[in-house]
């Protein structure tokens, strides 16, 4: 079990303070006795003489200890008053309550004039007025007052010398002690600053927070970062460092620079960790405190480590018990936050207590309704509940189709599923019913259709409702439009618009290759079909495969061996070979004897097979691999690259990354050496670059292979738009 450390000063304040109300006590109860008749109470000295009379409810004060201060005691009737303790009445009963808390002072309350609401000030033990009565609290504290007004619904804290005279105004959130003669004060912003006993501010509102030590010194901490200032508020460290475990020994932070492609500094930080959060958002964490910046690198959140962080456009999606949802320029969209969110492409959509509220791209909420429910996703107006029926808004938060259904699905295109009066329906957009009154299932497709059953027959239906096809089969979608699928497992093929391309009477019907063009399998039948249903090659026994097609070209096997035929599936190339690729540049890879080379379009072998893999060509190139090696070749067969590389692989823009012997090197798109093999890792960018490694050193090169940010820092991170963060030595001093 873990027992709290209390700092020393704090048992010596509280010490002092009891032997001094002990002492007081036992001063006042050597000398008077409290005596009752009836219900009321009075005051006798030890030898029994009446110092006051039994006539009042109640003698002492009205909460605290009942012992006369100063030779003066509370008394109650139906309010409270002030009298010595030889009867002699200093005020009148017009008190809701009397505390005494200092030899000569009092906190007393009065009720305001226009309301019920007390009021708090000070009188002396003669009823003079020491400290006004307008105040909501007041709470001594170590020879000052800590004093809160109502401003605006909220209290406002300010600090008070016991002779009323103004230390700190009622601008804050909240005062406490906190050690020696210092308070802290916080502000609206929950920024905390240190003030003296004697009203000198120390330290102005700028820190998060404020903590002992068990040395001669305390902490303050800003943003993550931490300082140290001693006894009389005076700073001995800014707030700049990681730790500090004593005034000679600090920890600083790592140093990130973040520079664009021209190795130009955009800004410095001195932190933890820097990560990109958007395109338009980075976040800066320090000893667990995060602050997240725009693209202007300004404010836009401050706070403790938070559970989950992300992005919604520019606006700043936290969550730290609650979502919270802050706008790209800092300002909250809802202090207390939400309990739920759920995004689409164009929209928030935030959950509380209170219903749900949309918010778009700009953290405005579109929802002035009150709303129960809702769906997020749709392209077109939102489903949203009220008062248990669905309906849909539009996208400036208007009722555009009053709730009437049960139930409301998402528009796709123009058209949206609903179930009303138990009857599954569509609608358009102006709520209008179309098809049918009442369908079994209905699916909503992308090309501004509806597939729908009803009674096992399936329709597929326009936006206007028209019936566009109409089958007792099975349709699902498909790259072309549908597939037709029978129960006995024959296919054809429907256009988006319900026109019939193949019938259903296939084994099978493939995906498009290329995009363009579609396998049909009947029996030891194939032919090609294009988007239109045409037969590009039409169905034949005699054509075991059809594997590709390229600059005209279609690949097919026949007889065991490979070859190519055109588009009137006339012989262009003799199935003579064991596999072939697509004809790219003019050329075509086959392979004989387990080795590839290239034909040209007359069957010509240009470049002998000698190889055991090869690409077809691109850039005017093609990557060979010969016993074990890698390299790349030009049309005419003459190497571009070496056959010498344990791997090379395509990066962005067509650029060629190799490896050989565990290191790294790069090449261009048409084979040219960048940067020989010798780095650890090299790695494109978003913007044409590629951040290298060597030596456990990191730098930037453009696409020449010339250093854009030169090879020195520990880690270098993209982020959008062409800045990256870059790590220097953390040891470094801080500037």
């Amino acid at each position: 079990m873990s027992v709290k450390k209390y700092p020393p000063y704090l048992f010596t304040f509280l010490f002092s303070i009891i032997l001094q109300l002990s002492a007081e006590i036992v001063r006042c109860q050597s000398s008077i006795d409290f005596y009752i008749e009836g219900e009321n109470i009075g005051l006798k000295d030890l030898s029994g003489e009446i110092l006051i009379p039994a006539k009042y409810k109640q003698l002492g004060w009205s909460k605290g200890l009942n012992v006369p201060v100063n030779e003066v005691i509370g008394y109650q009737k139906e309010h409270w008053g002030l009298i010595t303790i030889k009867n002699k009445v200093v005020t009148s009963p017009r008190y809701y309550s009397l505390e005494a808390f200092h030899r000569n002072l009092i906190i007393a309350s009065l009720k305001g004039k226009f309301s019920n609401e007390l009021f708090y000030g000070v009188i002396n033990s003669k009823g003079e007025v020491v400290v006004d009565f307008k105040y909501h609290s007041i709470k001594p504290l170590h020879d000052l007052l800590i004093v809160s007004e109502r401003i605006k619904g909220q209290s406002k804290y300010g600090l008070l010398s016991q002779q009323g005279k103004k230390l700190l105004s009622t601008d804050f959130a909240h005062i406490t002690y906190f050690k020696d003669d210092l308070f802290v004060f916080t502000n609206t912003k929950k920024q905390k600053g240190i003030i003296h006993k004697s009203g000198l501010i120390k330290i102005e509102a700028q820190l998060d927070s404020i903590a002992p030590t068990t040395g001669n010194f305390s902490l303050m901490i800003k943003g993550g970062k931490i300082g140290a200032f001693d006894s009389t508020g005076a700073v001995l460290h800014q707030p700049l460092y990681k730790s500090i475990s004593s005034l000679s020994t600090t920890e600083q932070f790592n140093r990130y620079q973040i520079f664009n492609t021209n190795h130009n500094l955009l800004k410095d930080f001195y932190c933890d960790s820097i990560f990109e959060i958007s395109s338009d958002l980075i976040a800066v964490s320090r000893n667990g405190f995060v602050e997240i910046l725009n693209s202007n690198y300004e404010t836009v959140y401050r706070g403790q480590s938070l559970k989950k962080l992300s992005a919604f456009r520019k606006n700043v999606i936290v969550k730290n018990g609650a979502y919270r949802i802050i706008k790209y320029n800092g300002e909250p969209v809802n202090e207390s936050g939400f309990d739920t969110l759920i995004f689409d492409a164009n929209y928030i959509y935030a959950a509380n207590g209170d219903g749900w509220s949309i918010f778009n791209k700009f953290g405005s909420n579109l929802s002035t309704l009150h709303l129960d429910s809702l769906l997020a996703g749709s392209n077109n107006l939102i489903p949203i509940k009220r008062s248990d029926y669905w309906g849909y808004i539009d996208h400036s938060g208007k009722i555009a189709i009053s709730p009437k259904f049960d139930q409301a699905g998402l528009f796709i295109g123009n058209i949206a599923p609903v179930n009303y009066l138990g009857s599954r329906r569509i609608i358009n957009q102006f709520g209008e019913f179309i098809g049918e009154y009442e369908y079994d299932h209905v699916s909503i497709q992308d090309s501004n259709t509806a597939l729908v059953t009803k009674h096992g027959r399936t329709d597929l239906i326009n936006y206007r409702g028209k019936v566009l096809f109409q089958t007792y089969n099975h349709l699902v979608p498909n790259h072309f439009g549908y597939l037709e699928s029978t129960a006995e497992g024959q296919v054809g093929l429907i256009s988006p618009l319900g026109e019939v391309l193949l019938y259903p009477e296939y084994d099978s019907i493939s995906e498009p290759k290329s995009g363009r063009y579609a396998v049909v399998h009947q029996g030891n039948k194939v032919g090609l079909i294009n988007s239109k249903g045409f037969w590009i090659i039409p169905f034949s026994n005699e054509i075991q495969e059809i594997c590709h097609e390229g600059e005209g070209f279609i690949s097919i096997k026949k007889n065991g061996q490979y070859g190519f035929v055109d588009f009137g599936q006339r012989l262009l190339i003799a199935n003579r070979y064991e596999k072939t690729k697509p004809f790219t540049s003019g050329l075509a890879a086959v392979s004989l004897n387990n080795k590839w080379g290239f034909i040209n379009k007359k069957e010509q072998l240009i470049i002998q097979p000698n190889y055991d893999k090869v690409t077809p060509f691109k850039n005017g190139m093609s990557l060979v691999n010969k016993e074990g090696k890698i390299g790349a070749i030009d049309k005419s067969g003459k190497e571009k690259i070496k056959i010498e590389f344990d791997s090379i692989k395509t990066t962005t823009h067509d650029f060629l990354l190799c490896s050989k012997n565990g290191k790294l090197g790069l090449f261009n798109q048409f084979g040219e050496l960048l940067l020989q093999p010798s780095y650890t890792d090299i790695r494109p960018t978003m913007d044409d670059h590629f951040i290298v490694e060597r030596r456990g050193l990191n730098g930037l090169i453009d696409a020449s292979g010339r250093y854009s940010i030169p090879l020195k820092y520990y880690s270098i991170v993209e982020i959008s738009n062409g800045r990256y963060i870059c790590l220097k030595n953390g040891n470094e001093e801080l500037e």
